[in-house]
């Protein structure tokens, strides 16, 4: 016979004070650097979650990892780093936590060179469930195939506590929790992504104490009625969170042999410029969440539309085959046209035909659209 185990729940978030939880055990860490003699508030984020998940389930052990600084005011926003998340992570590796809730993400999709390793390993021991920025931009980890990635009921079609799910989700995060409770408006807050979380891991956590298996439980879920992808270019321009972005255009022979070079100065951009970008082509993105696979070339012009409103993101590459050039310019104008020949580049744009070295792109590209 099978021992049944308790549920080690982990969050993090803030420091959680435990005073209203009905967790079995607690136990709080630090990543972050915060003194250990700063006192968790009733009210912190973390604390929120904390009271969101335990309002839907029992029976668990409660794990609280600080990876975010308590605020300072009520008015302030709990802001970290990436390294601390990747630091969290980490810790649920040594403590071998079951579930793991991360309502504190990172819609800068360069932030995967540092969480992507250290997600995938945790994948394989714990259920990872992560937010969707509440803005709703692409995020990681919340994108990635191997999180669940979590979303408010936003057209609140679910009971509280309940959960629903879309495959082909636009965002990878396919999970939706209806986290519309009473106690939330008591604490001044209202449901966001940030929320559903911990109301998802509440009912992973009610699987388990059942004895269920969580995959046929997740099959028997009903449909999630998402977005399309119109209605969330419509959404996001309608909350102010659409801007035109300069674009790239890569023609290539063989997109396999301009994937690196792209990689590459992606990464240069980002590392010398601060400079965020984001690539639209044919090919899967393998491990690469910056790189999005267009479906078909009819539908160009929608698919960087919605980069544009959902990508946080200050240039688009297109990469595309040469035979497809006078399709794509009859659906949208480029800033800069690329070609690659072995390691040399050529790059046509409005102030005329710049010609490098592919390792020097990222130089290229910055000086040409300052």
């Amino acid at each position: 016979m099978v021992q049944w185990k308790m549920s080690r729940i982990a969050i993090l978030d803030t420091k959680i004070h435990p005073g209203h939880l009905r967790c079995k055990k607690f136990y709080s860490y630090s990543v972050c650097g915060e003194p250990e003699k700063e006192q968790a508030q009733e009210t912190s984020h973390g604390t929120v979650c904390a009271r969101v998940l335990d309002y839907f389930t029992s029976d668990y052990e409660l794990y609280n990892i600080q990876i975010l600084k308590n605020r300072r005011n009520t008015d302030e926003k709990p802001m970290g780093e990436i390294l601390h998340l990747k630091k969290g992570m980490q810790l649920c590796l040594e403590l071998d936590v079951d579930i793991v809730c991360m309502s504190a993400v990172s819609s800068f999709l360069s932030d995967s060179n540092v969480l992507y390793e250290t997600a995938k390993e945790l994948s394989q021991k714990s259920i990872l469930l992560a937010a969707l920025d509440n803005k709703r931009y692409m995020t990681v980890p919340a994108s990635y195939p191997f999180v669940t990635g979590v979303q408010s009921d936003i057209k609140d079609c679910l009971a509280p506590g309940e959960l629903a799910y879309n495959a082909i989700d636009l965002f990878g995060a396919g999970m939706y929790a209806n986290c519309k409770i009473g106690l939330l408006f008591e604490l001044s807050c209202v449901p966001s992504n940030s929320f559903a979380v911990p109301a998802a891991a509440a009912r992973f956590n009610t699987w388990k104490n059942k004895g269920s298996h969580i995959e046929m439980e997740l099959e028997n879920l009903r449909p999630y009625p998402a977005y399309g992808i119109d209605e969330e270019i419509t959404f996001k321009r309608e909350q102010g969170f659409y801007k035109e972005l300069p674009l790239a255009v890569f023609y290539v022979t063989k997109e396999a042999d301009v994937y690196a070079v792209c990689q590459r100065a992606m990464d240069e951009l980002y590392n010398k410029y601060f400079v965020q970008s984001s690539v639209l082509c044919n090919m899967k993105s393998g491990t690469d969440i910056r790189f999005r696979k267009l479906e078909s070339i009819a539908n160009l012009k929608q698919e960087l539309l919605f980069m544009e409103c959902c990508y946080k993101t200050d240039l688009l590459f297109l990469m595309v085959e040469e035979h497809n050039r006078e399709q794509v310019r009859m659906q949208v104008e480029a800033d800069l046209e690329i070609t690659l020949h072995g390691d040399r580049i050529k790059i046509l744009s409005e102030e005329g035909c710049a010609k490098g070295r592919a390792k020097d792109l990222s130089d290229l590209i910055y000086q040409i659209l300052q």
